[in-house]
């Protein structure tokens, strides 16, 4: 067997697709999830430019096998559901081969850490074993903690619910990024608990980190992310919690409205503040042509994951983020 870089997109795309074509992200175009379009957009723009590589495994004077990779400076990360090889040949050598060539391949090139995401439907993780399995046999260690999406189409969410006149949404405060810089520390880092869960994540636990994010965020970094997007909850006038979101751009996904950052004050929380936030987000989301929403979260924040469930998400995929030190 012969691991070379590929030098012509045509021939490295049939076979990419031949690898993936029994996965159920080829089959079914998900909503929030890899989609086989968008990912070929996205390497062909990549196809040849640098510190972006594309292997080949040769067998028998043929490919058999595929795995992209990008690097910059000390740091890399591996293409989701990658390496890969032809179902027919569903050969554990050529993914070990194809990854041991990467690592060298980075090791050489400077970088000091690597990563990459396995992800799969909650209700199948069978789907990835193969991948966690090959990535942990070559050291790769998880680095923060696993997560969960979850998904809603916008037509078949429940009905807003009702809520005491003490509470209200403010409008105004939501784009101001050092007010939800605060908010974000008051419902992210106040406790042990929520400590536990989110200690790992400075965007919204540090304030000039959460502060940073949000001004990006509100700056179009993520997609558009209309000023109607983001409200504070008032109790009796003061401020109890928070909510955001933006739309990513695609060219061939339905328009999902991606929520966060949210978070209610744990003095407020369990009064049905959370639902009525993100049922509110979810009217401006329809208003701005969203047909879906969705959302992450830790797999751990199990309060948060049925709230979620109450405003009418369902849970998606399973997310786990491993590294290797190089």
């Amino acid at each position: 067997m012969k691991i070379v870089e590929s030098a012509d997109w045509s021939a490295y795309k049939s076979v990419w697709n031949q690898c993936m074509e029994d996965f159920y992200w080829y089959k079914e175009d998900p909503v929030f999830d890899w989609h086989k379009d968008e990912e070929l957009d996205d390497m062909e723009t990549d196809f040849g430019k640098a510190g972006r590589v594309f292997l080949e495994a040769h067998q028998d004077n043929k490919v058999v096998g595929v795995f992209g990779f990008r690097h910059h400076g000390k740091e890399a990360s591996m293409r989701r559901w990658e390496p890969t090889v032809l179902q027919t040949t569903g050969d554990r050598e050529i993914h070990d081969a194809l990854l041991r060539y990467a690592l060298d391949y980075l090791s050489g090139k400077g970088v000091e850490r690597t990563k990459v995401i396995i992800k799969h439907p909650v209700e199948n993780p069978k789907v990835a074993q193969h991948l966690l399995e090959l990535y942990k046999q070559s050291g790769f260690a998880r680095y923060q903690p696993d997560g969960v999406d979850l998904v809603t189409r916008l037509d078949d969410i429940p009905a807003s619910p009702s809520m005491p006149e003490n509470i209200s949404i403010d409008p105004n405060q939501g784009t101001i990024p050092e007010k939800i810089g605060e908010y974000c520390i008051r419902a992210y880092g106040s406790t042990p608990e929520d400590l536990e869960i989110h200690g790992f994540d400075s965007s919204v636990t540090e304030y000039g980190t959460a502060v940073a994010v949000f001004k990006s965020i509100l700056g179009g970094s993520m997609g558009r992310s209309p000023d109607e997007f983001w409200k504070v909850a008032l109790v009796d006038g003061e401020p109890a919690g928070f909510i955001g979101g933006f739309i990513p751009e695609s060219k061939i996904k339905p328009v999902t409205g991606i929520l966060g950052p949210f978070g209610v004050f744990p003095e407020h929380r369990r009064l049905g503040i959370g639902v009525f936030l993100v049922s509110e987000l979810f009217k401006s989301m329809k208003s701005h042509g969203c047909e879906y929403a969705a959302v992450g979260t830790p797999s751990a924040n199990q309060n948060a994951i049925r709230m979620y469930e109450k405003a009418g998400f369902k849970m998606n995929c399973h997310l786990i983020h491993l590294e290797k030190t190089i």
